[in-house]
């Protein structure tokens, strides 16, 4: 039931985003940035419930610790949602006068303005998916925390309790560090964001061309573990690179995508069974077709910064040479390198490199082993000709 609240109340966040940046251009200067602000915070509320209603397929034994949460911010989100409705999309009143009334009525409820309460919204769900797919940034405290302001915002309002049973609240500890450690690999190459971001142009909507597949299908196993997630057109679709429980370092894509009328469409496929080419400012992912008898295109992405760009090429070339028995490697050159103190020659045989991010495809490698001093990282040469051409 809480899968489907999420999808229904991100939909729901999204209509009201909509009335809102349609209100927003009538409006006068003066309430621009306000109304900006709400539809910022509305839309990132759409953005998560989408991410969490993705992780109800690939951590199904898991959803009995986050029902109790679920349950509890989704109904408070609800009124607050169907509340605004019933200003910005009341067609006898002029757009100016649709804010002014939600705003005067909606704006201070439970001593926290509406912004506000989409703000404490959005930070209870994080901690929700950080809950729900073991993260290392989980904060039990926080969550605790925000949890007696939910309730507080809930009694204030006059929302009942929920009408059908969920579990007791407890509040499940954070993760160890020997919990963080014991991470496969894959989920440690990408927990830092890209330096740098250098935008791609020709932007159009990415697209999942099928097929639709019923859950059945997909091959989700229990015990599959998310490795990264990319959001794509403000997370109307996303893909998920998960490892398969029952293969070893088997790695599947899942798409989900949304239909004409809102309904959420879910494919996915190994790896191993995509082939992946650029298509101009597009990565196009291509299937093999049994009816046709060629490959087809599966997805095509189209990708905000060329960082991201790289690194999901990176991750889907890397475990596509793994499966195949082959080594693979990934350099992203950027503007750092452009820098004529980037690198310095230490001796004959070594090098150091200034600002450098590495994206290690191995459990035993330690890049502290490389690291020296201010954090400039060495490499060592068996030939002094290597580093000159290096």
């Amino acid at each position: 039931m809480e899968e489907l609240g999420c999808w229904q109340e991100a939909e729901r966040c999204d209509r009201a985003a909509t009335q809102l940046l349609r209100i927003r251009r009538e409006l006068t200067v003066e309430s621009f940035e306000e109304v900006t602000q709400l539809v910022v915070e509305v839309e990132a509320t759409s953005r998560i419930l989408r991410d969490i209603y993705d992780l109800f397929r690939l951590y199904r034994a898991r959803t009995v610790i986050v029902t109790y949460y679920l349950t509890l911010v989704l109904g408070c989100l609800q009124k607050t949602l169907r509340d605004m409705m019933i200003y910005i999309s009341n067609d006898e009143l002029l757009s100016g006068r649709q804010w002014v009334l939600m705003n005067e009525r909606l704006g201070d409820q439970g001593d926290i303005s509406l912004i506000e309460r989409f703000i404490l919204y959005f930070n209870f769900l994080v901690q929700c998916i950080r809950l729900f797919s073991r993260s290392p940034l989980y904060d039990p405290a926080l969550l605790q925390s925000l949890r007696l302001k939910i309730i507080r915002l809930r009694r204030l309002r006059g929302i009942p309790e929920p009408a059908f049973p969920v579990p007791p609240h407890f509040a499940p500890a954070a993760p160890t560090q020997q919990d963080i450690e014991s991470r496969h690999w894959a989920q440690k190459i990408f927990d830092e964001q890209p330096h740098s971001a250098t935008g791609l142009r020709h932007r159009r909507p990415s697209r999942c061309f099928g097929p639709p597949m019923i859950e059945e299908r997909l091959g989700i196993s229990s015990g599959s573990v998310v490795l990264s997630k990319l959001q794509f057109d403000k997370n109307h679709l996303s893909v998920t690179l998960y490892l398969h429980s029952e293969g070893a370092d088997l790695t599947r894509l899942l798409c989900r995508w949304m239909d004409p009328h809102y309904n959420a469409m879910l494919s996915c496929y190994g790896v191993h069974e995509l082939c992946v080419r650029r298509k101009g400012s597009a990565l196009q992912l291509r299937r093999w077709s049994n009816n046709r008898a060629y490959s087809t295109v599966w997805l095509a992405l189209f990708f905000k910064t060329w960082e991201s760009y790289i690194s999901f090429l990176g991750r889907i070339g890397y475990f596509k040479a793994y499966r195949a028995g082959s080594k693979a490697n990934m350099t992203i050159v950027t503007h750092t390198s452009a820098s004529p103190d980037w690198i310095t020659r230490h001796s004959p045989h070594r090098i150091w490199v200034r600002d450098i991010r590495l994206y290690i495809f191995c459990k035993k490698y330690k890049q502290s082993h490389q690291t020296r001093k201010g954090g400039l990282f060495e490499i060592r040469f068996m030939e002094e000709d290597g580093t000159h051409r290096f």
